[in-house]
């Protein structure tokens, strides 16, 4: 009662002057009423970060003593915790503070808070051991229980990945593609780490498979063929022909040629409106002309393109033989032939499964795709894949 700053304190806590009743406080070494005057100060904060502050405060003047301390430390805790939760668990950081919030509330006593900090984070070991300190069976075996499904979840994920991997070392994309769907939906049913990369990979695979039955193989060396195993061939200017054609006085799309059942008729040529028209021999054509054996037809007075009918069942190769595109090929058949693209001279063959192209060693002596020997079955290709075939390089576009 004689020190001064002791009656300091007990007239600013008297007067409701709880800040300079705690600081006078800590002065005469009153740590007790130091603390009990910043829990005070925390009560009446006008913010949660002054709330934090005060609380903050309360833990240094408690000192060692065990009471004191386990009284601010679990205030701070659950101020902290409140924080948190009202701000959002997202990122790690955000993690990191609710784990300095459960710190705090267990060494504040405060175990069946510190447990449900634990499950906010997914922390479902720890939440089961702060639940135990609490005396919680039924908490502890729902967080073990949940605990064990983060973890089957987690082999689910890992499992995916490595057969993703694989499937696309392998070439089988379409299954790789699954392999991704199942990282998605694992990384989703859990806390969601990873789920953005899988879905990144995911839309980069997707982009790059090819389903409509055509593709390009381009050369590195000079000249690309077109694959196609559509039932109606567009040929013209238009981008979005099989062939593209860009010879003046060719149409936008300027011709068709219909795709069906092996026969002598399975390849049928018409005009599609163009405005310089298409003709055989000199000949404008009129309605569907059959193309078989060898021959070649103009798209209008100067392009012409020659025609060969090979194998069984038919394959139609058609070579630009004059304009701006001379030297251009497409291969034509339907989706499940086999085709021999020796005829373009490739030396390997594609076969068409629901529009996706898959490729064979053919007559190729060394045949790799993506970097990945194919030394026996098929590999399904997609955009951007470098075929190297006994040495060349081509390009799948």
């Amino acid at each position: 009662m004689f020190n001064a700053d002791y009656r300091a304190a007990v007239a600013a806590e008297a007067a409701g002057n709880v800040e300079l009743a705690a600081e006078r406080y800590g002065l005469a070494g009153d740590r007790p009423a130091a603390v009990r005057m910043h829990l005070a100060r925390a009560k009446r904060a006008a913010d949660r970060t002054a709330e934090i502050a005060a609380l903050h405060d309360a833990v240094h003047w408690a000192g060692d003593d065990p009471d004191l301390q386990r009284v601010a430390a679990a205030a701070l805790g659950r101020a902290l915790y409140a924080r948190a939760v009202a701000e959002g668990i997202a990122t790690a950081r955000d993690k990191e503070k609710v784990k300095e919030a459960a710190r705090m509330l267990g060494k504040g006593g405060d175990w069946a808070t510190a447990g449900e900090a634990y499950e906010a984070i997914g922390d479902f070991q720890a939440a089961a051991t702060a639940y135990s300190s609490a005396g919680l069976v039924d908490k502890v075996e729902a967080a073990l229980g949940a605990d064990e499904e983060l973890h089957r979840r987690e082999r689910e994920r890992k499992d995916a990945f490595a057969d993703y991997q694989t499937h696309l070392r392998i070439g089988r994309r379409d299954d790789a593609r699954a392999d991704l769907l199942r990282c998605v939906a694992a990384a989703a049913e859990g806390d969601g780490q990873g789920a953005g990369e899988y879905r990144r990979l995911l839309d980069d695979l997707e982009a790059r498979l090819i389903t409509g039955g055509r593709m390009q193989l381009r050369r590195r060396r000079g000249g690309s063929v077109v694959v196609c195993a559509a039932p109606l061939i567009g040929l013209g200017r238009d981008a979005l022909c099989d062939l593209v054609l860009r010879t003046g006085g060719v149409s936008r799309r300027h011709a068709e040629i219909e795709v069906g059942e092996p026969g002598p008729s399975r390849f049928m040529l018409r005009d599609a409106g163009s405005r310089n028209g298409t003709s055989i021999a000199g000949l404008p054509i009129a309605g569907r002309v059959p193309l078989t054996g060898a021959g070649r037809f103009d798209l209008g007075d100067d392009l012409t393109i020659d025609f060969q009918c090979h194998g069984e069942p038919p394959l139609l190769v058609l070579t630009v033989a004059t304009g701006v595109d001379r030297g251009a090929q497409l291969v034509a058949g339907a989706d499940g032939d086999r085709f021999d693209l020796s005829w373009v001279g490739l030396p390997f063959d594609v076969v068409y499964a629901d529009g996706r192209p898959w490729i064979g060693k053919g007559a190729a002596r060394e045949l790799a795709v993506a970097g990945e020997p194919l030394v026996s079955g098929r590999a399904q290709l997609v955009r951007g894949d470098l075929v190297v075939a006994d040495g060349e390089e081509i390009d799948v576009t």
